[in-house]
Order: structure tokens, then sequence, then C-alpha cells
């Protein structure tokens, strides 16, 4: 079977919830609905409120994030306004990334002065993903500016803002993302009045996050006043093999075993509409209801997240190569075009784990860049306890996670906390982001950030 360009963008973009639907059966034991309170309301409380978050078990957290009737009401927030960036401009892009053209990002401008907040998406996000809405819609209805960013290892900013197409290591994400920053941050200030910056993201978009704020140290092009990173990996290294191991959990054979799903998702590709977010698991009342009733085992809801990364790993594996010509998984001499038949590459690519990137692409790579980095270096480097002694007891880092954050490994957790400390809050439960859009959060969100507007 012939595999077009665009099928398999949209087939890493869609399965998520394919395979979901694939390991549980849809159900219906739907709970009542809550009045849905405005987010003024609970941002102008003098205290948190109570966290009450409903689900104990941390992948289904992961995979179901908040029940809808327990968020707040944004339906009077704007849609946020996206628009596209074009990084630099003399880049030839391949004919079969047409639909890549231009760096696509969107903000939230308030009308009067007020700070202006970076968010960077997760593994795999773009601006578009469910958890980049959530996030702008916390902020900007607590009186912020919000730009929201793709993540550097989504394929559009792969493509189009990716300064060597080593995906993947912090350091280089930091000076791409500030580059970028940079150029939206011009055109920002010709529409709003901006009082002050600060950055945000979560999951691989936190530790993005912090190490661009090391970076600004350096340049002082935007001063952050206040950092916060939600549910950051401690170390990424450590979380891509934690995230791959979950993948075997409900498929002992990994990919060999996604076959048949795979020719399932592929039939379905024309209605899949979705944001590249590993995370982003769609039709939030869908997945509760099937939960409640066929209550899957740990191992399937595992193998679900594990293969959500997989997807997302073959995105940036694909797009990376095809732009540096590698030669990993497409042929480093072969133009890439609308007609090239990827049936090859993609089973290449979905059999790509992020580890693998790491040990067959990433150490080649740096190791040709800079004679003599160990691969033990390149794995210190890229973790948060590299930046130790600038983010611990600086007071406008916070950091927000979960004891049951899925993509930790035990004892993570505690090292995050001490590292933020004071400015560190973790809830007991909530899996990986999953408690995000739950109003408790949200609150300590908003309130760090204000905190840093004084």
């Amino acid at each position: 079977m012939h595999f077009p360009s665009r099928y398999l963008e949209r087939l890493l973009r869609g399965a998520p919830l394919m395979l979901l639907a694939a390991l549980m059966a849809a159900g219906c034991t739907a709970k009542p609905a809550s009045t849905h309170p405005l987010p003024e309301a609970i941002w102008s409380l003098p205290a948190a409120p109570a966290y009450d978050y409903p689900i104990r078990n941390p992948y289904a957290a992961t995979i179901i994030a908040v029940p809808p009737e327990l968020k707040l009401d944004y339906s009077a927030m704007p849609a946020p306004q996206e628009k596209k960036l074009t990084v630099f401009p003399n880049r030839d892009i391949p004919e079969g990334f047409w639909y890549e053209r231009g760096l696509r990002y969107s903000e939230m401008l308030q009308a009067k002065p007020a700070p202006l907040v970076y968010v960077i998406a997760g593994t795999g996000a773009d601006h578009r993903a469910e958890k980049m809405r959530t996030l702008g819609n916390i902020l900007y209805s607590a009186g912020f500016h919000v730009v929201l960013l793709p993540s550097p290892t989504h394929q559009n900013f792969i493509i189009n803002a990716s300064g060597n197409f080593l995906v993947g290591r912090p350091r280089q994400s930091a000076e791409d993302l500030y580059r970028v920053m940079g150029m939206i941050d011009a055109d920002v200030t010709k529409h709003a009045t901006v009082t002050k910056r600060m950055l945000t993201g979560y999951s691989l978009g936190a530790l993005d996050a912090a190490f661009t704020a090391k970076l600004d140290e350096e340049k002082r092009q935007f001063n952050f006043a206040r950092v916060l990173l939600i549910n950051p990996p401690l170390s990424l290294y450590s979380s891509t093999k934690t995230i791959n191991a979950m993948l075997y959990q409900g498929l002992p054979h990994g990919m060999d075993d996604a076959d048949s799903f795979i020719k399932t998702a592929l039939m379905r590709l024309s209605t899949t509409q979705q944001s590249g977010d590993a995370l982003d698991f769609s039709n939030e009342r869908a997945l509760i209801d099937a939960y409640e009733k066929y209550q899957p085992d740990d191992a399937k809801l595992a193998a679900t997240i594990g293969l959500s990364f997989r997807l997302s790993a073959a995105s940036l594996a694909f797009a990376a190569d095809v732009m540096s010509h590698a030669g990993y998984v497409f042929p480093k001499d072969k133009p890439f075009t609308t007609s090239t038949n990827l049936t090859h590459t993609m089973s290449l690519a979905l059999r790509t784990s992020f580890i693998d990137y790491f040990n067959e692409l990433y150490v080649q790579r740096l190791q040709a860049m800079y004679p003599g980095m160990t691969r033990a270096q390149m794995i210190e480097e890229s973790g948060l306890e590299s930046l130790d002694g600038y983010i611990h007891h600086n007071p406008k880092f916070g950091m927000i996670t979960n004891l049951d954050d899925v993509i930790l490994a035990p004892g993570e957790a505690d090292k995050l906390a001490r590292m933020f400390s004071p400015n560190a809050f973790v809830f007991d439960h909530g899996g990986h982001v999953g408690n995000l859009a739950y109003p408790t959060v949200g609150y300590h969100i908003v309130h760090f950030l204000r905190d840093g507007e004084s």
C-alpha cells in the first residue's frame, strides 16, 4: 500500500484516540454536570480551593485528565488567534512538507497593559493542543497576555525553526525557542502593552522553559519575572526510558502487536484532526465513560500512553531526518515530495523509540559536533539537575508536579520538590499533567505568576 506524505503526518497526529478506542470499548455512565464556576471567581479566592481531583489511577488520570463537569467555565474566552512566522527566509523546505510552510503559533492579547506569558507545549504538541488551550484560558482569564508556542519536537517547529535539526537537546531547543520568541515579541509589542514577561510549559515544554530561562540570564532580552514548570521530567533520558517501557506493558512485542491497530487507524485518517500532542486524548467524556464501564487494567492504559509517545517519536525522527539528510529512516539523497511512497519509512519510524533515536542518531551527531563528548555527559546535560545551581532557591522559579506522575522514576518527584523549594506545588495524585484543568491547579498557576507582577 502507498502512503503519501500527508497520510503519515495525519496518522502520527490522530492515532492516540484510535488506540484507546481499540483498547477500551465505548460505554456510558455519565456523571451529573456541575454549575461550572467562572475562573475569575476561583482566582480571586484568598486561598486555594480544596484538591478533590477524583481519578486516583495515574495512568487513567494521564489519559482522561479532568472530567468536563469539574472544569471551570471558559466559554467567554476568545479563541486564540493563530499566526504564522517565517524564521529562516532562505530555508529550502521539501515539497512533501507543503502543509508545514511557516511556523504556526497563537496569541491571546489583552486590551489593557498586562504581563506576557510565553507557553511551551509538551512532547510532539503544537499551539492548538488541548493542554495548551487550557493554559491559554487559565492565563488569559487571569489577565495575562498569552503566546502559545509549539514544542521544538513538533514537526512544524522542526521544519521551520530548528537551527540544526538536532532535536531533543534542551540547550539547542532553548536557542531555537529564544530566536522565535524574540521575533514574536517584536510583533506583540506593536499591538499590546507588555509590563513584564514570564515563561511556562508542561512536560518536555517545562524542561525547555528552564533551559530557555537560563539562556535569558546570559542574553537578557526578556528578563523573565517568573518561570513555572508544570510536570517536568527531572531527567529527560530517565523519563524516555520509563515511557518506552510503558509500551511493552500492554503490547509485549511492541509495535508488532500494534500492527492491526495501525491498519485500522489508516482507514480513518480522513476524519482525524488532532494537534499531535502525545498526551492529547480528545473526546474526554467518552474516555471517562469507557473507563468507568470496562475498567481497563494498568497494562492497557500504560500501553496507550507508551504508544502515543512512540508516535510522537516517529514524527520527530522522520521530520528531523528529512530536513538534515541524515539517512536514518529516510534515504538521504532521495527528494521528499507529495508523491513519495512512505510505506517503508513509516514502518521504520514507528519502530523508532526515543531511546533508539538517542542511541543511533542523537549521540552520533552530537559527538560529531563536540568531539570527545561522552554519552554520559549528553544524558547529564539534558536533565534539570544540570541547572540545579541556577534553579535552587531562585525565587522566580516555581514547579507543579504530582507524586504519581507516570514519567518520573521513584524518588524523582521528591528531588524536584527539593530543587524548586519553596515554590514547589506537589499534589499526591494526578498522573502526568492529568490534573492541569482542575481548578486548584489553575489557582496555583495564576497566583505564582501574579506574585511575579510586583
